[in-house]
């Protein structure tokens, strides 16, 4: 692993964001649909560009995170196949089946397996840079993914990302702060709490994100939920629950084309407040859904990395899941 710390590749997420914005895969992909395979921070990459796209696309896009491919795969299918390492057991299991059904297949990492069959058959690569900690990637990879799926007849949304960069930026700057920003609050509040989190559902991935962010770099429990199920499910249980364990954080943004029920959050919000059970409401501030997308995991990539410090935790190190990964691929899954 690289000597560039995990601060550092957090810091770094809107610059990889920005140069991969500009990336042209310099050729188009006649499809039907498009599914997005990968296991851990790849599948979240992928998750949240699909979530970019789901109100736009013509075309339809799935994420697989499992090692077998929906049966409507096939050769109109445009697979696009991402491993930040390239030795995934999982991923290569579904490049392999993609491939074996006549799949158009695009793969997107930084070595490993996954670029040397790649190149052997002649499929579409994009490398990713070596040294980083496979989920702080997710920066190069959101974009990569989105270039690839406009070329295949999805929207282009490069120019709007682009034109909120320098916002991102200046959120960015606020929460590398060494004191006074609401990452570091959260990670102060989830000191000796449960964090759970909720969104709207255009922000669903990212509220994974933030669950996944809190396992790995905190090593800590987390849960997510989203809005209307969160309301229709669990907003009851809540109120009439104790639950001084935990703390729940609903991340709210603002209604417009990509997103238009916000207002299931602000209701929960205040149902829960008349109940006395205590709720975090964050209000992301972007001047779009897709803006607040981005500060979103800006925000809470930061919050996990100051939870692990004041637990004295390496965020760096992820032993178990390297374990497991040895383990599969062993046994050949």
């Amino acid at each position: 692993m690289s000597g560039i710390s995990t601060r550092d590749q957090l810091f770094h997420f809107t610059d990889d964001l920005e140069a991969s914005l500009d990336y042209d895969p310099g050729e188009t992909f006649d499809c039907d649909n498009i599914i997005l395979c990968g296991v851990g921070g790849s599948a979240v990459s992928g998750d949240f560009a699909a979530d970019c796209c789901f109100t736009e696309s013509l075309v339809p896009i799935r994420l697989s995170k499992y090692p077998d491919l929906p049966s409507w795969v096939g050769p109109r299918t445009l697979a696009v196949v991402s491993s930040y390492s390239g030795n995934t057991a999982e991923t290569m299991e579904m490049y392999r089946q993609a491939k074996t059904r006549g799949s158009t297949v695009v793969a997107v990492t930084s070595g490993g397996q996954l670029k040397a069959a790649a190149e052997g058959a002649g499929d579409k690569l994009v490398l990713l840079p070596e040294g980083m900690h496979p989920r702080h990637a997710i920066g190069y990879m959101i974009g990569y993914t989105l270039a690839v799926i406009h070329a295949a007849g999805g929207p282009d949304l490069s120019d709007r990302i682009k034109d909120f960069i320098p916002a991102l930026r200046e959120f960015r700057d606020e929460h590398a702060l060494p004191s006074g920003c609401l990452a570091r609050r959260l990670a102060t509040e989830l000191s000796r709490k449960v964090p759970v989190i909720c969104s709207d559902s255009s922000m669903r991935s990212v509220a994974f994100r933030w669950k996944t962010q809190v396992n790995e770099n905190s090593k800590f429990v987390a849960f997510c939920d989203s809005a209307p199920l969160f309301n229709r499910g669990s907003l009851a249980t809540w109120c009439d629950t104790i639950r001084e364990n935990y703390l729940l954080i609903l991340l709210v943004g603002a209604d417009d084309s990509m997103c238009n029920n916000t207002s299931y959050l602000e209701a929960a919000a205040a149902t829960l407040r008349e109940s006395e059970a205590h709720v975090e409401v964050i209000r992301l501030g972007g001047r779009s859904t897709l803006e607040n997308m981005f500060r979103a995991i800006i925000l809470g990539d930061y919050m996990s990395i100051y939870m692990a410090e004041r637990r004295g935790i390496d965020a760096a190190e992820v032993r178990p899941v390297m374990q497991m990964k040895a383990k599969l691929s062993e046994c050949g899954h």
